[in-house]
């Protein structure tokens, strides 16, 4: 049955008249560099070198194994690795037979993982067997009895294990002599079908599985060609995880659209990325601030030859333009921003021969296609240099969320951001602040009513809410204002032990914690936010 989304048959009629959407897939953009530069290199990671000959046998021979393992076009599958190549060989097999995955980071737990694995009715799980020090197949273990959907569970880069199947198996068996020249043609899925569910935090506690199409991020993915300037010759770092929206779009989506080479560093330390960029002479990186700001600051920048690194692509988070000027003059590159959200779109850049002005101060301006305005609290769009909230719409917008397609997007078709931006008379917009309550921790978002619902069934905790508060290299943390049981003390270890408890992801644990004999309360009975990040702000400092 087709997931409910806001696509229409004149949304796609329009953006298909226009140019902007058309018939491909990723799988499609494969098959022409794996025909035409078979022996060029698509991958690099820890353990191996990939031409793109070599990536498309993989993953065809994934995608007739998922399809013998019982898995259907439209079926979701869970997808949890770090920036491995496996990672683009389970998820090329999904765009080559119509399955549908949804890709977790490799930090996300059980809490999270369960939840998204129920709501969308998984029907299997592809898994790192072990990374970082956590063994995953001890997590799924503990789940799999609440999961009845969920029919095959299989391991990559893990022992073999008598309940689980191993992708390495399925590597080794040459399956594609049991079928006929072309058979995976028929599962060809079509340019407007939902073919990915990102998962997000986003503000609202649950996290949220965004519904996305091959023309949706494809669009993206040119905007990011044609504006980084990407080519076959360049080589791409995958310093973010390639798996969530701006290392997925970059190294996933432009790469493969452009034939770039992808060199995957599967858990970010400064000093490891810089050692890549000067061993592949990388000349495009994909990251965050927090990679950046890390970067700068290792002892090792000046004497790690980064003369190949032409740009540093960023998103997810605000860089100061002091911050921006100095990395860019420490490394030597330039660098590209991106504003926009996973369950939105991504509707402007800064392009690559911006003056300095333009690419420290602001987020850049509105990509082919999109449309983006300035609007006030009744809806009404407000002149440039008039401060008011960010709604956009366009081709690489998404089309809603699984069970909510409606979400944020209103009757129609503008995304409302809740981030509050200005533009200048050249059309370049600067976001001034955020509407939402969302706190962003070096690009990933926690939502502070999700963290505020599990530590309410702490013990020791009578009341709480969860504030951001400044850091210099993660751009935000969580603090946690608690009202203790009489007689209690809560710390940050308390916090950390009940979270892990609940599988909770670690980065959204509280850093902080204050005690507090009450909240302060707005007139409305909620929560007065503002005045305790007043406070921590002023603690802090």
């Amino acid at each position: 049955m087709p997931i409910p989304s806001l696509l229409t048959a004149d949304m796609i009629a329009r953006y298909t008249a226009a140019g902007y959407w058309g018939t491909q897939t990723l799988g499609d953009y494969l098959d022409h560099h794996a025909a035409y530069r078979p022996h060029a290199e698509a991958l690099v990671d820890d353990r191996q070198r990939v031409t793109f000959a070599d990536l498309k046998a993989k993953v065809d021979r994934i995608a007739l194994a998922m399809i013998a393992m019982g898995i259907r076009p439209g079926d979701r599958v869970g997808l949890q690795t770090p920036n491995w190549a496996e990672y683009f060989y389970v998820r090329l097999a999904c765009a080559r037979m119509g399955a549908i995955p949804i890709p977790f980071i490799f930090s996300v737990r059980e809490h999270e993982v369960e939840m998204a694995l129920g709501d969308c009715q998984a029907v299997a799980f592809f898994f790192c067997a072990k990374f970082g020090g956590f063994d995953h197949v001890a997590m799924v273990r503990g789940m799999r009895a609440r999961l009845p959907s969920v029919r095959s569970y299989v391991t990559i880069r893990g022992e073999p294990l008598a309940d689980m199947m191993a992708l390495e198996d399925m590597l080794a068996d040459p399956i594609e002599s049991r079928y006929p020249p072309g058979y995976l043609l028929s599962f060809h899925p079509g340019a407007n079908d939902i073919d990915i569910l990102m998962t997000t935090s986003g503000s609202t506690g649950k996290p949220k599985l965004v519904l996305r199409t091959p023309n949706v991020f494809l669009t993206l993915g040119h905007h990011i060609v044609e504006r980084a300037r990407l080519g076959g010759d360049d080589v791409v770092l995958a310093v973010a995880p390639v798996n969530q929206g701006t290392g997925y779009s970059v190294a996933i989506v432009a790469s493969l659209i452009s034939g770039c080479r992808n060199v995957l560093l599967d858990r970010f330390e400064a000093d490891a990325a810089l050692a890549l960029i000067e061993r592949e002479r990388v000349t495009v990186a994909v990251g965050v601030p927090t990679h950046m700001i890390k970067i700068m600051n290792s002892p090792v920048v000046g004497r790690t030859d980064l003369s190949s690194l032409r740009l540093f692509y960023h998103a997810g988070a605000a860089l100061a333009p002091d911050v921006a000027a100095e990395f860019a003059r420490r490394c030597g590159c330039r660098l590209m921003e991106a504003y926009g959200a996973l369950d939105g779109g991504t509707p402007v850049h800064t392009l690559l021969d911006d003056p300095s002005e333009k690419v420290f101060g602001t987020v850049g301006k509105v990509c082919a296609g999109m449309e983006l305005e300035i609007v006030d609290d009744d809806g009404r769009t407000l002149p440039s240099g008039q401060v008011g909230e960010v709604v956009y719409r366009g081709p690489n917008c998404a089309v809603g969320l699984y069970g909510d397609p409606d979400h944020a997007f209103d009757a129609d078709g503008w995304f409302h951001s809740g981030d509050l931006g200005v533009l200048d008379g050249e059309g370049y917009l600067r976001i001034v602040g955020r509407k939402k309550n969302i706190i962003i921790r070096g690009g990933q978002n926690i939502s502070p009513r999700e963290v505020e619902d599990a530590l309410m069934g702490h013990p020791k905790i009578q009341d709480i809410a969860v504030v951001r508060m400044p850091d210099p290299v993660l751009g935000e943390k969580a603090c946690a204002f608690v009202v203790p049981q009489p007689g209690e003390t809560v710390t940050v270890q308390d916090c950390l032990d009940f979270l892990a408890g609940l599988s909770f992801a670690k980065y959204k644990v509280p850093e902080r914690v204050e005690n507090a004999t009450e909240l302060p309360l707005l007139p409305n009975g909620k929560v007065d936010r503002k005045m305790l990040e007043a406070e921590i702000l002023a603690r802090i400092n």
